[in-house]
């Protein structure tokens, strides 16, 4: 038997638990009773954990990530919803932790380990993730940039640091050399393909900024489309900003626009188009269409096991027989689609095929969203656009299509409901969601609509 077996050393949480406990007893300290060097050291030494703590945490969190620990034992919607909630974050905090902690297990492992030495903050290393991540893909430039800015965090705050990382590129690949052979090596084209990303966020001031990338051949793509939509188009007299440049008549003048606004009427007109001709794959004006196969004894009682075909029609047209999928799964489609019930008898011979049910309407869809505004779940708050109309009690076991039996859920959290034991209502009283949580060993259940940070 060796020596570690006789004294196993503790678990993380273990250790992190003791330090905790151990830094809430510093918070009797009288600070006015300490010397001028101690309140000095005690700050720096603070300012030394939480770079460490932060270093910690992103080995966690990225395997935590990776296990899908926060949607699949804690049923939150992904994991920066859960860190959010958890640690009392700001919205997109969590995610930005989620981001960070990939970064510094992956490729910036040297980030990593300066801030385990305390050399480097978190912020600070937020602000190198950032900068490396907008460097030519090539592995030798950004180890070079991660060099560059772990040396420079000794000297530089996080402010300073970040000014430093826009002018990284000239700093690491002065001649450009890396960025030519990206444009020219169809490996690279690959690599930025799957760097592509788009966001749309709010800016809390009535407004909206868009931040993505993608590659050359999608700007080419997005440009072709664009750019005749955003030609200047002559307004009316009253229009202008100025009144000049009138026509002989007086009545036409020149588009008063700049070249960026009209992009952006371009790109709106567009997608105002596809929603005019039904081009988005899910509509509350056109719904998805399943045609299910399925024995007239699992319709009848809510079977959750067993087998079912399903027939998809889409809103462009094609259909064909689609995969086997458990009754489970069908109930949780039919929540909001249109269904053609195909019902069997034991031989499988069908017995009757129904005709089309439009199970969520359009108004009841609107009232849905005015009332919930998003996925009602506790602890997340996925736009309408994201969820779906659940039945709390489910149309096949005579539920109504009404408002009294509808919930709005993203489609995560619409799976937790079908195939978890927690459970959802409305309130009695004022007629909002509310959900009960599985059970648990010893801790009563209530129906809640916040769940607890610290659960």
């Amino acid at each position: 038997m060796s020596i570690s077996d006789l004294h196993p050393h503790p678990s993380p949480d273990a250790v992190l638990a003791q330090v905790v406990a151990s830094v809430r007893d510093l918070d009797d300290t009288w600070w006015t009773h300490q010397s001028d060097e101690v309140l000095v050291a005690t700050v720096e030494l603070v300012e030394r954990a939480r770079a460490a703590l932060a270093a910690v945490q992103a080995g966690a969190v990225a395997e935590a990530d990776a296990r899908d620990l926060a949607k699949q034992r804690l049923h939150y919607g992904s994991t920066g919803d859960w860190l959010t909630h958890t640690g009392g974050l700001r919205k997109g905090d969590g995610k930005r932790l989620v981001t960070r902690a990939h970064a510094l297990t992956g490729t910036l492992t040297a980030t990593r380990e300066a801030m385990a030495a305390s050399t480097v903050s978190p912020e600070q290393a937020d602000v190198i993730v950032t900068a490396v991540a907008q460097l030519p893909s090539g592995e030798a430039v950004r180890a070079r940039g991660e060099a560059t800015l772990v040396e420079q965090a000794g000297s530089f705050d996080a402010s300073d640091l970040a000014r430093t990382g826009r002018h990284l590129v000239h700093v690491v690949d002065p001649h450009a050399t890396d960025r030519k052979l990206e444009r020219v090596l169809a490996r690279e084209e690959r690599a930025a393909h799957l760097d592509r990303s788009l966001s749309i966020v709010f800016d809390g001031a009535g407004g909206v900024r868009l931040k993505g990338r993608g590659t050359a051949e999608d700007g080419h793509l997005l440009k072709h489309v664009l750019l005749p939509l955003a030609a200047p188009a002559p307004a009316a007299a009253d229009d202008s900003a100025d009144g000049d440049e009138c026509s002989e008549n007086g009545t036409r003048v020149r588009d008063p626009r700049e070249a960026g606004a009209r992009m952006w009427d371009a790109l709106v007109r567009t997608a105002q188009h596809a929603l005019d001709t039904n081009l988005p794959p899910e509509s509350h004006g056109t719904p998805t269409r399943l045609t299910i196969t399925v024995t007239l004894d699992a319709l009848r009682h809510g079977l959750r096991d067993g087998l079912a075909h399903t027939a998809v029609t889409g809103l462009t047209g094609l259909s064909g027989l689609g995969p086997e999928l458990s009754v489970a799964t069908i109930r949780r489609l039919a929540c909001d689609a249109e269904i053609i019930p195909a019902v069997l008898d034991s031989r499988g011979e069908p017995l009757d095929v129904g005709r089309s049910h439009r199970l969520v309407t359009a108004p009841i869809w609107t009232a849905l969203v005015l009332r919930d505004q998003h996925c009602a779940f506790p602890g997340c708050d996925r736009p309408p656009v994201m969820c779906h109309a659940h039945h709390i009690r489910h149309w096949i076991t005579g539920g109504d299509t009404k408002l009294a039996n509808l919930v709005l859920l993203c489609g995560h959290h619409h799976r937790v409901i079908h195939d978890s034991p927690w459970q959802t209502r409305l309130n009695p009283e004022d007629r909002k969601p509310e959900f009960l949580p599985p059970p648990k060993a010893g801790v009563e259940r209530h129906w809640i609509r916040h769940r607890p940070r610290r659960e």
